[in-house]
């Protein structure tokens, strides 16, 4: 294994925890953070799919992990997270916000509130409670990150994604605010938007042909993404490579936000 101690992207004695953190870009992420030398808290709805990957975590002898299941759209369920991760570890630096729900596709007519509030509760409310229990003890210490995963798709409009757009909007607004809030005490916060990666999530796209081509039109590279590529990301604004990246709304996604097709 490749010594990372002393490196941009040496991660030893952090401690991340990742929501949605046993499935699809979730779990690249948690293996690659303790590949770096991280201790993660993987936490995941299903306990059976988090223990699992902590098991795989746990025998490369990197970074130690611990599983945790829990709701993210449930309040004490998050409250009892973050006291699992502290209690296990005694901190968390580093929050990798990468759960979220994509409910409803349709016209704003039927959008109803029960639909909005259940994707803000995933895609944004999770965020800043968790934010709000770690960031205290984040600014004490002088050191922090904040990872949002977001989506390319809140930098658009959408006639037919409106709870997701908005609920990706106002967390990748959020994190702004925060990078400003805490940037002084040591906190990097920033936004990761993925453009199309191949995930669980997305299989409805990979399952259309004619949605797939239509995405992939933009693509300047000709394909989908993997969730390491959007875990490398994730990786450098941890460590000391992103000391100096704070509020950002970063694009992972092959270079289909920037490009025009008529």
């Amino acid at each position: 294994m490749t010594d990372l101690r002393g490196t941009l992207f040496d991660l030893s004695g952090r401690v991340a925890l990742v929501t949605g953190g046993s499935r699809g870009i979730g779990r690249a992420c948690s293996e690659r953070l303790a590949q770096h030398g991280a201790d993660v808290v993987v936490c995941a709805r299903k306990s059976s799919d988090a223990e699992s990957l902590v098991e795989q975590i746990n025998a490369r002898g990197a970074g130690r992990a611990l599983a945790v299941s829990a709701n993210i759209t449930r309040e004490g369920d998050l409250e009892a997270l973050v006291d699992e991760a502290i209690g296990e570890f005694g901190k968390a630096d580093i929050l990798v916000a990468n759960a979220g729900l994509h409910i409803h596709v349709g016209p704003s007519g039927q959008m109803n509130d029960a639909v909005l509030e259940k994707t803000l509760d995933g895609n944004f409310r999770a965020l800043h409670r968790l934010s709000q229990r770690l960031l205290p003890a984040m600014a004490a210490q002088g050191w922090g990150r904040i990872i949002n995963i977001g989506s390319i798709a809140a930098h658009f409009g959408s006639g037919i994604y409106h709870s997701y757009t908005l609920s990706k909007a106002i967390a990748m607004q959020y994190i702004r605010n925060i990078a400003v809030e805490f940037g002084e005490a040591g906190v990097r916060a920033n936004t990761i938007s993925p453009g199309l990666v191949r995930t669980e999530m997305a299989g409805a796209i990979f399952d259309d042909a004619h949605a797939l081509a239509k995405e992939l039109t933009r693509s300047t590279v000709g394909r989908a993404g993997t969730p390491d590529e959007i875990a490398g990301m994730v990786v450098a604004l941890a460590g000391a490579a992103g000391s100096y990246v704070n509020g950002q709304a970063i694009a992972v996604d092959g270079g289909q936000s920037m490009r025009y097709v008529d």
